[in-house]
């Protein structure tokens, strides 16, 4: 159901979603505010699952996987009164789910991966979300990492502002990859595409990852009228024009970029004012923009 809601939301305020979703409680936040307390059981019983999932032990994290794919450890750890609030506070299974994701084992990510085929766990549409979002911890994202977030990106599917936003997060070259795919998908709409540029590729347009999708962007497949949006997402940034009161999303700052990610923007620079329809204010957030870059590298500024 909620991802349905979603996608009926995106059709009438397609820049509002992405913060809809954004301001869910990452799988990080802090500690969670239960929905109802929960019992001696499922507290020992999440203790126990993250105590596994974060061994470096191959037998244990072959045990917690084996009790993720039960309902009766699901049922466990969260009520159908968590479900039910878990829009705005965390579901337990997260911390287990985020635990795997992030141990650097190789029996660790097998089994946060075996998850994303498993129809048990996958059978509730929050606990997708928690797959979503934790996923973003394995770089380089494994095909069968991309081929889950491939799933969960297909046209009205309400999973997909999540996904998207989880390969930007993730900034992997497979991630990367697949986000060009949705790019020119044309069963993706422009104003879905419009509000990923604006809220999760401004967030990371420092990266040189995104930079070197975004040139291959523009040199192939996307549509052309995306194509000077895109490079206004990259130069400008324009708040009172791109998002709605309640939503609003900022770039990260131009002196924060690598050498590498400063090249590849001078690189695009190039390209969009050579090939691209640039509106006189878009051309000159571009030359703005570079001139910028000058300043920063004359002065010795920034990252190295």
């Amino acid at each position: 159901m909620a991802p349905l809601i979603i996608w009926l939301l995106w059709l009438v305020w397609p820049a509002s979603v992405a913060t809809i979703i954004a301001s869910r409680p990452p799988p990080t936040a802090g500690v969670r505010a239960a929905a109802a307390a929960p019992s001696g059981q499922s507290n020992e019983a999440l203790r126990a699952a993250l105590t596994d999932a974060g061994s470096s032990e191959p037998a244990r994290h072959q045990a917690v996987l084996q009790r993720l794919q039960t309902r009766a450890f699901l049922e466990t750890v969260d009520s159908p009164a968590d479900y039910g609030a878990a829009a705005k506070l965390r579901l337990r299974v997260d911390q287990v789910v985020e635990a795997l994701a992030r141990n650097p084992a190789p029996s660790a990510q097998r089994a946060f991966l075996a998850l994303t085929t498993n129809r048990i766990f996958l059978a509730h549409d929050e606990r997708v979300i928690s797959l979503i979002l934790a996923s973003v911890n394995l770089r380089p994202a494994p095909p069968a990492l991309v081929r889950f977030w491939d799933r969960r990106s297909r046209p009205d599917d309400g999973f997909t502002p999540t996904t998207i936003r989880a390969l930007v997060d993730n900034g992997s070259k497979p991630a990367i990859a697949l986000l060009e795919r949705k790019m020119v998908d044309p069963g993706h709409s422009r104003d879905a595409k419009i509000s990923w540029m604006r809220s999760d590729i401004l967030r990371h347009r420092n990266d040189l990852p995104l930079l070197q999708g975004c040139t291959r962007l523009l040199r192939g497949k996307l549509s052309k009228s995306l194509r000077p949006l895109l490079v206004e997402v990259l130069f400008d940034y324009r708040p009172g024009e791109w998002f709605r009161p309640a939503s609003s999303y900022s770039p990260p700052p131009l002196m924060s970029a690598s050498e590498g990610s400063r090249g590849e923007l001078r690189k695009i620079a190039e390209l969009a004012l050579a090939t691209v329809s640039l509106s006189p204010e878009q051309r000159s957030a571009v030359t703005a923009r570079m001139s910028e870059l000058e300043k920063l590298a004359d002065s010795g500024g920034g990252v190295h």
